[in-house]
């Protein structure tokens, strides 16, 4: 069996090549809005065999039921029913979908990934009981027509439970709707050689994952001892305080109103971590055309480590991804090699050279190779609206997606609403 999900309004305009992965993400499915109208029970042998009828004229063969009686024997919530919850009676209750779904033992999730797993019939050993933990759990069947697709969200609520929440879960979607819906869920094609038929085996990976970050947002790392992290709240900035006026104010003798000149609320400041522990800082000033590393403070006791490297090519990458070609930077002359050394700096032609808070500078320019993905017009707005610097991972707006306009720009409001929701307010309306 594969995952099947009838053409619906929401798909009609998809096209084929569609790779939306994690839009509407399981991890964020909001069960109490998408399935309201709808309940799941366990159905009676008889509305198996009825709806098993429903699925060969739509997909094509299926489980035989003998064997579904062998799973549903051994397992009783490998098949559940879809029914509208207007049109529900316990009495008589009548089946308008179902879900079937195969959870896996070490066994049977290996022969998934070699091609040797029969979904039709699969081996007693590659299932596992109810009061077994799951190794992979296995959608073979999602049939939801038309108000039944809130059904799939209870589907998935099914493997929340103890023993089936860490378990990856796997389909094979063999119709163009079940393409364009699984991806949207947060699926992913499995890369395997094995080819057992058309259709793609795609996953949605529960287990912790070994994420690859940039290095600009590698805090917190259990697995490393340099970490660098964008300063987002007043704790991280407190931190960015400490450091600085242990570095400027405390060694260097830097005037307080020298060192904190205002622009700090303008800018955006990493910082950087050892085992944990703030150890540097940078400010990062972006203007047009060119970005301003500035304020590179490490604290003594971290100055033989590598942690001054870290930062400061971290800050060169996120500079890399928001667009920019070119970094400037006022470098104490002290320093100048070491800009050489880490950056690829160069002496600005023509540089000027200047004295400001008892020390001299000179001016120098990394140039900057341009990023692949840097931030643009054209990047997809949802990554534009994360929050700085965590342009990788979906972020709460990305979730906000899922809810439907409760407020469309389409609906005139008439003068009595729109001041009770807008009462004598002056100015520009603020936007995202």
């Amino acid at each position: 069996m594969t995952a099947h999900h009838p053409p619906t309004k929401i798909f009609a305009n998809a096209s084929p090549s569609v790779e939306v992965y994690g839009r509407h993400s399981l991890h964020n499915l909001d069960v109490a809005r998408t399935a309201r109208r709808v309940v799941i029970f366990s159905p009676s042998m008889a509305e198996i065999e009825r709806l098993l009828e429903l699925w060969k004229a739509e997909v094509g063969p299926s489980s035989s039921v003998d064997a579904l009686r062998r799973m549903m024997s051994a397992n009783p919530d490998v098949i559940r029913a879809i029914a509208l919850k207007k049109t529900f009676d316990w009495a008589n209750p009548i089946a308008q979908g179902f879900f079937a779904i195969l959870p896996l033992s070490l066994a049977g999730h290996l022969a998934l990934l070699d091609g040797s797993f029969d979904a039709r019939d699969p081996n007693e050993e590659h299932l596992v009981g109810q009061h077994e933990k799951a190794a992979a759990i296995y959608f073979a069947a999602i049939y939801a027509p038309g108000q039944m697709a809130g059904g799939i969200g209870l589907a998935f609520e099914q493997v929340c439970a103890p023993l089936r929440r860490d378990a990856d879960l796997y389909s094979r979607l063999a119709t163009f709707a079940g393409q364009n819906l699984m991806p949207q869920l947060g699926f992913e094609p499995v890369d395997t050689t094995a080819v057992v038929s058309n259709a793609t085996l795609y996953v949605f990976r529960r287990t912790v994952q070994a994420v690859e970050r940039p290095i600009y947002d590698s805090y917190p790392s259990p697995t490393s001892k340099y970490a660098v992290g964008v300063v987002r709240n007043l704790e991280d900035y407190n931190k960015v305080i400490s450091v600085r006026s242990s570095v400027f104010v405390g060694e260097q003798i830097c005037p307080y109103a020298e060192e904190f000149d205002g622009n700090d609320l303008s800018a955006t400041h990493l910082i950087g971590y050892i085992d944990d522990e703030p150890a540097a800082t940078i400010r990062i000033r972006l203007f047009a055309g060119f970005a301003k590393l500035e304020r590179v403070a490490v604290r003594r006791e971290h100055r033989r480590s590598e942690i001054a490297f870290v930062i400061i090519r971290a800050a060169r990458e996120f500079c890399r991804m928001k667009g920019y070609r070119t970094i400037y930077g006022h470098v104490q002359k002290r320093y100048v090699e070491f800009w050489k050394q880490v950056l690829g700096a160069r002496v600005a032609d023509k540089a000027r050279e200047f004295t400001f808070s008892d020390f001299d500078y000179i001016e120098m320019i990394v140039d900057l190779d341009e990023h692949p993905d840097a931030i643009s017009m054209a990047t997809d707005p949802f990554i534009i609206l994360r929050p700085e610097g965590r342009w990788h991972e979906p972020g709460i707006l990305d979730q906000s997606a899922s809810r439907p306009p409760s407020r469309p720009s389409s609906k005139r409001a008439s003068p009595a609403e729109r001041a009770s929701v807008r009462p004598n307010v002056r100015g520009p309306v603020a936007g995202a």
